[in-house]
């Protein structure tokens, strides 16, 4: 039995954030035999217990502390657990931050503005330092350098949020390096940044000064010596300015690094004060490196040095340097080749470049304030290259890898690769629509339909919560309504359904996966707010319980887009956002029950059953046909449980009508492809989402993989079939929205339904794979399930259920309820498990098949007119689904429910015979 994984509100012994009461702290138990444990959490300070539960009987090891903490305190967490006679223990430790104190420091800022980059440098002594804690924040990003070594494994502090409002600051352990007594310095590079470098769309290659034009600093250094007495050193106007080695950078510019200028004295720092800003103890994770990828080197048909890192990331290309003193290089970033040549086109105004003017030392070189999104480099200037001199290092946010998904077919699990990928890749403070271009902005309608894949990929709980409190920042300066991109860098525009629904989404999809309300507490007033703007709207327009008539962004880049500019799909505005607005009622209804606000339960509760009834008599007719005629529309009715009782299968034999008529093809965009594959396998046709899924043609998932994508693009089409990128203007290659697929693969694939640490396991096993295994986080720890296919009639399950968590198997075969452990067992499926044709695949896979063209004569009333001389060559491109609704124009009635599942069961037949035939 072992205790691991000790968090508190889930990170590792993090410093400095704010930690909100109670403490969510939890751990992973592995080993234990019994269902329940004695239990024992302990939190101690300065040695002295300060909480302690006392031995208390527990089904898993999470906790909510209620307590008292002070500032800039190290508290210790211990963890106890015995099962019969077998105990263990395990401990960690958290370290708050200045919590509602002020800092000490003074703001100093350098008084010439026209600078984009500055040290701030003071020299001091100590002696006997045995603690030393830096409590740090900038306007501009910042790096702190103490002694010429880097203080924190972070990098782009203090992140990207709203600079009008508040700041973050930070904590560093200073500790080691000055443990060496005498003179040391202490630098503050600072640089524009997000703060006030050019960003936002307002204006193209964005606007700069967003939040200032003056770049700043405030910090306070506390020192403890042996004896327990504290010295501080704080920022005031004894400090030096500094000229720094890096006089430009921009998130959108990239940066201009050159060691080689003198760190000269330029002056001595100004005093300034903001006016209107918090500083807090910090919300976000730190931006950290992460994955590195070797280089490959490529040179061009026109001869430029190109390197190719095989991945598409987000972050910045390291190299050591060997070039002589005053040698300046210059490094390019792209996502693609176009002929073999470098292309960079579809970034832009984004200048995208690192400049570096060599100082002629052995060192590895890496850019400070900017980062870019890239699988490519070019390199102009440093003539003969070695390839081992350089790599990739991804950046992004902090944050574990938390589930998996794995199958038999290799072009699946790398699309599963470039999913996550996306993710990483946009995941840098705030959840960004992609990093390349001059945008990289919080887009909150991509992070919406992503939350719940980005959710099992990884452990985004504090992420989200940094996001969500970004929103709510922005909703409480407009009434409620949200901006389209969060921080909103002076944008007004928002207000739309799907994007400001985010408002509500991700703070509900954060709480599902975690069972931790606190990001419901904090997120309640924001998620209301929205719902409450919407309602105001509808009440303005005539109509409480409608959204109708407001200018929407709907299924943006949908492929059945009727608009001039080909950018939303032609599903109805009003429908979709008054979907959206009784999916956001409805959640906030949930919410207010999980925080036991009785009042406001109810009201959304009733709001959202009012929204629902006028819904029906909006966009159905009197006898239940629905006037959403796409497949985003049906979808979202299908999801959402809107349509009218006894008329789900029309709804869903409509959407499979559409389905067939697009042969066999989605049409969505960013609104409908998450619900399309659900909405299919939670209503009898699973095999058609699989289908869709499994499409390598175009516009699908893996046409894209088939195409050498390793993230996911912005738009179906973002490449053509001969590897041409689409020049339209608007064309990222690092995207993530529809990447959302990957939560039906959980969901629906594997088959994992969470509901906190309790799941139901449905897998919907599919013969088109051979196995497929994954693994999600549970509260409690870590479950892991698979299915493998060992032959037509019996398939193995796996399953490893965590403590504190129970899984409940639901197939026809078996019912039953697992606790933790380990298991392997087989089920013999009701029907063999065989790749065969069905009523979806088009003609021409099998009409030259004589033995099942003559069993189809006699199953297919339409057959004889289908094979007759020349009709099959217009026919073979469509399925006798699709066929069977056609024929009623020349007289032959479709083919119903009886005759579907006898022609399903001949094409069975007949794989089970040919899969014998191979056997023998």
């Amino acid at each position: 039995m072992k205790i691991s994984k000790i968090q508190i509100n889930h990170m590792t012994e993090p410093a400095g954030f704010q930690l909100a009461s109670p403490l969510w702290i939890s751990a992973e138990l592995t080993g234990a035999a019994a269902k329940t444990v004695s239990r024992r959490l302990v939190i101690k300070a300065t040695g002295e217990s300060i909480y302690d539960t006392g031995i208390e009987e527990g089904s898993s090891l999470i906790f909510q502390a209620d307590v008292d903490l002070q500032p800039r305190s190290r508290y210790e967490v211990e963890i106890f657990a015995k099962s019969g006679e077998e105990e263990t223990s395990a401990s960690s430790f958290f370290e708050t931050g200045y919590m509602s104190e002020d800092l000490l420091g003074k703001w100093i800022g350098d008084p010439q503005k026209d600078r984009h980059g500055v040290i701030f440098r003071r020299r001091f002594t100590s002696q006997n330092v045995q603690k030393a804690r830096l409590y740090i924040t900038a306007l501009g990003l910042y790096e702190v350098w103490l002694d010429g070594q880097k203080l924190g494994s972070e990098f782009l502090a203090p992140g990207f949020t709203d600079y009008n409002y508040y700041l973050q600051r930070a904590v560093y352990d200073a500790s080691p390096l000055l443990a060496k007594d005498g003179e040391h310095d202490l630098e503050i590079m600072v640089a524009d940044g997000w703060y006030r470098g050019k960003l936002g769309l307002k204006q193209h290659g964005g606007i700069a000064n967003n939040y200032g034009d003056q770049l700043m600093a405030v910090c306070d250094l506390r020192m403890l010596d042996e004896n327990g007495q504290e010295e501080v050193i704080t920022t005031d106007e004894s400090w030096d300015l500094v000229q720094s080695p890096v006089p430009h950078s921009g998130i959108y510019y990239g940066e201009d690094f050159d060691p080689t200028l003198p760190k000269q004295k330029l002056g001595q720092a100004a005093l300034v004060k903001p006016v209107s800003r918090y500083i807090v103890d910090r919300l976000s994770l730190p931006i950290t490196k992460h994955e590195v990828f070797p280089a490959k080197l490529i040179n061009t048909p026109s001869g430029d040095c190109v390197l190719d890192f095989g991945q598409n990331l987000a972050g910045w290309v390291e190299f050591k340097n060997c070039l002589p003193r005053g040698e300046k290089v210059e490094m390019q970033f792209g996502e693609i080749l176009q002929n073999g040549e470098f292309y960079r086109d579809n970034l832009r105004s984004a200048r995208a470049s690192f400049t570096y003017v060599s100082d002629g030392e052995a060192t590895w070189v890496r850019p400070h304030f900017s980062y870019f999104g890239f699988r490519y480099a070019k390199l102009t200037g440093f003539g003969q290259v070695d390839p081992k001199d350089f790599k990739a290092v991804a950046l992004y946010s902090d944050m574990a890898e938390s589930g998996w998904l794995k199958s038999s077919r290799a072009d699946v699990n790398r699309l599963f690769e470039n999913i996550k990928w996306g993710q990483k890749s946009n995941f840098i403070d705030v959840p960004t629509d992609c990093p390349q271009r001059d945008e990289r902005l919080g887009w909150t309608g991509d992070a919406a339909v992503f939350a719940k894949t980005a959710a099992y990929n990884m452990d985004c709980y504090e992420f989200f919560k940094k996001f969500s409190y970004d929103m709510a920042i922005e909703q409480s300066q407009r009434a409620g309504k949200l901006p389209l991109y969060v921080p909103s860098v002076g944008e007004e525009d928002g207000g739309k359904a799907v994007w400001s629904d985010a408002s509500v989404i991700i703070p509900w999809q954060a709480y599902s996966r975690s069972l931790d309300p606190a990001i419901l507490k904090q997120n309640i007033g924001a998620m209301m707010s929205w719902v409450d703007w919407v309602h105001d709207r509808a009440l303005a327009a005539g109509n409480d319980y409608l959204w109708l008539g407001d200018d929407q962004l709907g299924d943006w880049l949908a492929l059945d887009a009727e608009d001039i500019m080909h950018l939303k799909g032609k599903t109805d505005d009003d429908l979709i956002a008054s979907a959206f607005y009784y999916h956001s009622a409805s959640l906030v209804a949930q919410s207010a029950q999980v925080l036991n606000m009785k009042h406001e339960q109810q009201y959304y509760r009733q709001l959202a059953k009012l929204i629902k009834q006028a819904f029906l008599e909006e966009f159905f007719t009197k006898s239940g046909r629905p006037l959403a005629d796409t497949q985003t529309g049906l979808a979202i009715c299908l999801s959402f449980g809107l349509y009218p009782d006894q008329e789900k299968d029309r709804l869903v034999r409509r959407l499979v009508d559409i389905i067939e008529k697009n042969h066999n093809h989605l049409s969505t965009g960013f609104v409908g492809t998450p619900l399309l594959l659900p909405a299919l396998s939670r209503n009898g046709e699973h095999a058609l989402a699989v289908r869709l899924f499994l499409n390598n043609d175009f516009p699908s998932w893996l046409y894209e993989v088939e195409h050498g994508a390793t993230t996911i693009w912005e738009r179906w089409d973002s490449v053509d079939d001969q590897g041409k990128i689409a020049q339209n203007g608007m064309n990222s290659l690092n995207h993530y929205s529809s990447g959302a697929v990957m939560q039906w693969a959980y969901e629906d694939l594997l088959g994992l339904k969470q509901a906190g640490n309790l799941v139901t396991w449905q897998p919907r096993i599919s013969p088109e794979f051979t196995e497929f295994a994954g693994q999600i986080a549970l509260p409690a720890g870590s479950l892991t399930a698979g299915w493998e296919i060992i032959s037509p009639s019996e398939v193995k399950l796996t399953l490893i259920v965590p403590f504190g968590s129970q899984v409940k198997l639901d197939r026809p075969e078996m019912q039953k309820t697992f606790g933790p452990g380990s298991y392997e067992f087989t089920i013999k499926p009701d029907q063999p498990l065989v790749k065969a044709f069905d009523v979806h695949t088009p003609l021409k896979d099998y009409c030259q098949i004589a033995s099942l063209a003559a069993q189809l004569q006699e199953r297919v009333p339409f057959w004889g007119f289908l094979t007759a001389p020349g009709n099959l060559d217009h026919f073979q491109d469509f399925s006798l689904y699709q066929l069977s609704q056609e024929m009623r124009g020349i007289g032959f009635k479709p083919l119903d429910k009886d005759e579907i599942k006898q022609i399903k069961q001949l094409f069975q037949n007949y794989s089970l015979q040919k899969a014998s035939e191979v056997a023998k």
